[in-house]
């Protein structure tokens, strides 16, 4: 049976070829459209597919169109500027105070720690939108359909309508107590860490780590092992050994002292959601508001290169940090 017969053709399948045609190559296309190369690849051959039609010629330096490909786009081109429109009458018809409710899931130590200091200030701002933090997000888990948007040290695979934003960098730095290293010494190599207490979060175990944090782990005997960022930060400030931590969460621990170690790793952290998503008023501006949160050029501790902490202090602090 020929799965052409009444099978119509994907929107989603219709962007993807309007993308391709616009910027000239596949690559590039999944690159304007946030998603990967297969996708966009498979996307036209399924639409060539159901139109019994060739639509690009393919060559080394990237695609043309085809005549049936240029009768394809002008209608295509067409449909996807109606969908514009539609799109921005519906966001105008919420108004610029849409409210209701938007669900943010992110894991516990960034909601807790980077997150949570932040959250008075856009209340006040937004009195209309009710936000709900789901803080035990699971980077590894798919994103659930409820979400709106979730906060994630890996982008999001599947399914393709997922998009993944690089939103800051985090740091991971050995840190200590004061009371520690004046009791038991403050290492500056990794090897000479080895007679150390060292605490460590679970999602530190093996690679997901990095390779720093595995050898260190492999130096030392953990002398505690925790599955929360809270119980690990409030340890290590008590006094019960050295552990990595993002820097970016020093400014709401201004007692505790880095290491003179280089960063045993750095993680990106992404803003993801489903694509439709976004396009809900209250989503954007709470996506607005999560990305002046983790502004790289206020907030140092987000940037991509490493800035040392004792450079934070000619920076803007959080703001629940600065009210202390």
């Amino acid at each position: 049976m020929d799965d052409r017969d009444g099978t119509r053709a994907d929107w989603d399948d219709i962007k993807a070829f309007v993308a391709a045609a616009q910027t000239g190559s596949f690559g590039a296309a999944a690159r304007r459209l946030r998603t990967t190369q297969p996708t966009v690849t498979r996307r036209i051959d399924d639409l060539e597919y159901r139109l019994g039609a060739r639509l690009f010629d393919r060559g080394l330096r990237g695609v043309t169109l085809t005549r049936a490909g240029e009768l394809v786009f002008d209608r295509a081109f067409t449909m996807q500027r109606a969908s514009a429109d539609i799109e921005r009458l519906v966001l105008e018809s919420e108004g610029p105070e849409a409210g209701g409710k938007v669900t943010v899931a992110m894991p516990e130590g960034i909601g807790g720690y980077l997150v949570g200091p932040e959250l008075a200030d856009f209340m006040r701002e937004h009195p209309s939108i009710h936000l709900a933090l789901d803080c035990g997000h699971d980077s590894e888990r798919p994103m659930e359909a409820h979400v709106d948007l979730s906060l994630q040290l890996t982008p999001s695979g599947e399914p393709a309508d997922l998009v993944s934003v690089p939103l800051a960098t985090l740091h991971y730095a050995l840190f200590a107590s004061r009371d520690y290293l004046d009791t038991y010494g403050a290492p500056t190599r990794l090897d000479a860490a080895a007679g150390h207490r060292f605490v460590y979060h679970a999602a530190q175990d093996g690679s997901k780590g990095g390779r720093k944090t595995e050898a260190f782990v492999e130096l030392t005997a953990p002398a505690l092992k925790v599955n929360s960022s809270a119980a690990m930060l409030h340890a290590i400030q008590g006094g019960a050994g050295i552990g990595a931590i993002p820097t970016a969460i020093l400014p709401m621990a201004p007692d505790l002292v880095m290491l003179d170690i280089p960063p045993l790793a750095s993680a990106t952290l992404w803003l993801c959601h489903h694509r439709d998503a976004i396009r809900s008023t209250r989503v954007a501006k709470v996506a607005e508001w999560l990305t002046q949160v983790f502004d790289a050029k206020e907030r140092p501790w987000y940037r991509q290169e490493f800035v040392h902490p004792e450079e934070f202090a000619t920076w803007s602090w959080p703001a629940a940090t600065r009210r202390a």
